[in-house]
């Protein structure tokens, strides 16, 4: 029986046996296929991370014509440099205005590339997805090729101030005309004028000749020239933005000179003018005529401003001998004489001068006539002056500068004197002048000046008889020839003089003097 038992246990255990071995066996091929799957599965995602982390450019990808095939993002963007700089070569500007010319190049932008978010979406190819379909994409990229493009931003940089520098190289102010009193050559010897040409000729008046341009140096004015900065620096922008590179034409304002000597001379007139002849006896004396000259010479050229007084004795100075006057004749004790003295003959000069001012409007400061009438000169239109006691002064009373010209013409022996300034304003264009004579007054009665180096019966004449004379003197306001009003100026009186005789100590007055004892000026 135990033998049957035994026999009968042992086919049982052995197809447990058998079970275990072959459920083993399925573990073991289980876990084995388990294992390379696994195996298999993790060298495809090796193989697939291994793709998407290479850090380089797979095979067939080109960058603005650079094939960057197993680059890093870094040695692609160094392999780039010369592409880009090729891409912007055209970013300049060429600014002229075809004589000169300006270079905005390169250097006066920001430049700014898409270079590097460019590379980071190629680098970004086929590294997405799965194995297969990663395969698949690179391999298409490789036959195929994929081609990517960079581009740029350029933003123009300081243009204001790159166009300012081109002002401060191009902008040139007008200049205004000028002009200066023409100075005449000076003799050595009288400190005079010389008056050769001082005046017009017939044929330069027949031509139309201008007096002012022997008076005055004129020196035209000159165009500017100014850049629109805000406008160019518009233009350079609005090219920059749109692309459009390469030349910019400009062109500089024109700036005209606000004076010009056109308008130089609707100020600068001959505002009046006078002249007195000194043609006559004595006052054609060489040495007067020194004198007159050399004061002519003194007031030539004379700029008065707004306000300014002219004084004939400031400008002329003392009439010594040592200063360069000559003596001539020049009235003494109250007009009843005359003897030579230092400057004789600048009271004409004066006098031509007060006429002058008269007709020129200007303000009379202090005036003095001569104490007898002067036949160079028309009753009550004279004043004299006398060195360190009697003076002439005027003043300018315009808004302009005024230019006061004596001179003599010895061919037509007359002293002329020239008044420029602003022209008459208002109801008039010229002023002419009208003295007239009221009742002479007579001379008294005869004098006799006892005189010890004379006898019995012998006498002389100190001085003729003269008549005194007053006159009212008037200026006449004209417009186009026609009197619009008058204005009375001065009354003036002369003084008369009564015969004046030098006669021997014991003369009696009232004693008739024999004519043929009338003695001459030389001493007997």
């Amino acid at each position: 029986m135990a033998e049957l038992g035994t026999e009968s246990k042992t086919p049982s255990g052995s197809k447990k046996r058998l079970t275990v071995t072959l459920v083993a066996v399925a573990a073991v091929l289980v876990v084995a296929g388990t294992l390379l799957f696994l195996k298999i599965r993790s060298d495809r995602e090796e193989l697939r991370q291994s793709i998407i982390t290479s850090g380089t450019f797979h095979p067939g990808i080109t960058v603005q014509g650079v094939d960057v095939s197993g680059m890093t993002i870094a040695e692609a963007a160094e392999a780039l440099k010369d592409a880009e700089q090729a891409l912007v070569s055209d970013v300049s500007f060429r600014i002229t205005d075809g004589e000169h010319t300006y270079i905005y190049d390169q250097s006066h932008f920001d430049i700014v590339f898409d270079t590097d978010a460019v590379l980071a979406e190629a680098m970004a190819l086929g590294r997405e997805g799965d194995l297969h379909s990663l395969q698949e994409e690179l391999a298409d990229i490789a036959e195929n090729g994929r081609a990517f493009t960079i581009s740029y931003t350029a933003v123009p940089n300081d243009v204001e101030g790159f166009v300012a520098k081109m002002a401060s190289e191009l902008d040139t102010p007008a200049v205004d005309a000028t002009f200066s009193v023409k100075q005449l050559e000076l003799n050595e010897e009288t400190e005079a004028s010389n008056a050769v040409n001082i005046g017009l000729t017939e044929e330069e008046v027949a031509a139309g000749a201008d007096l002012r341009d022997k008076r005055f140096d004129f020196v035209e004015g000159t165009q500017g020239y100014s850049l629109d900065q805000d406008a160019l620096a518009a233009l350079i922008r609005e090219r920059a933005e749109a692309g459009e590179y390469g030349e910019i034409n400009f062109e500089l304002s024109v700036l005209y000179p606000s004076v010009t000597i056109a308008t130089i001379k609707q100020s600068l007139v001959l505002r009046s003018s006078a002249w007195t002849s000194y043609s006559r006896g004595n006052y054609g004396r060489a040495t007067r005529v020194h004198n007159m000259t050399k004061a002519c010479g003194l007031i030539y050229g004379t700029v008065l401003q707004p306000g300014d007084v002219f004084s004939c004795n400031d400008t002329l100075g003392p009439r010594y001998e040592k200063y360069g006057w000559q003596p001539a004749p020049a009235v003494i004790e109250g007009g009843a004489d005359t003897e030579d003295q230092p400057g004789g003959g600048v009271c004409q000069v004066s006098t031509t001068m007060y006429n002058a001012v008269l007709m020129g409007d200007y303000e009379i400061v202090y005036r003095q006539a001569h104490s007898s009438r002067l036949s160079y000169v028309d009753g009550g239109l004279d004043a004299t002056i006398n060195t360190g006691t009697i003076d002439f002064k005027w003043s300018n009373n315009t808004e302009a500068p005024i230019y006061v010209f004596a001179w003599i013409d010895t061919n037509e022996k007359k002293i002329w004197c020239e008044i420029y300034g602003l022209p008459f304003s208002g109801d008039f264009d010229e002023i002419e002048l009208y003295s007239v004579e009221k009742d002479p007054i007579q001379p008294t009665a005869d004098e006799f000046i006892p005189n010890a180096s004379l006898t019995y019966p012998y006498w002389m004449v100190k001085n003729e008889a003269k008549k005194g004379y007053v006159y009212d003197t008037f200026k006449i306001y004209k417009l186009a020839g026609v009197e619009v009003r008058r204005e009375k100026i001065t009354t003036t009186t002369y003084r008369m003089h009564p015969n004046r005789y030098y006669v021997w100590p014991g003369y009696v007055a009232g004693t008739p003097l024999l004519p043929e004892y009338k003695l001459t000026p030389e001493e007997e």
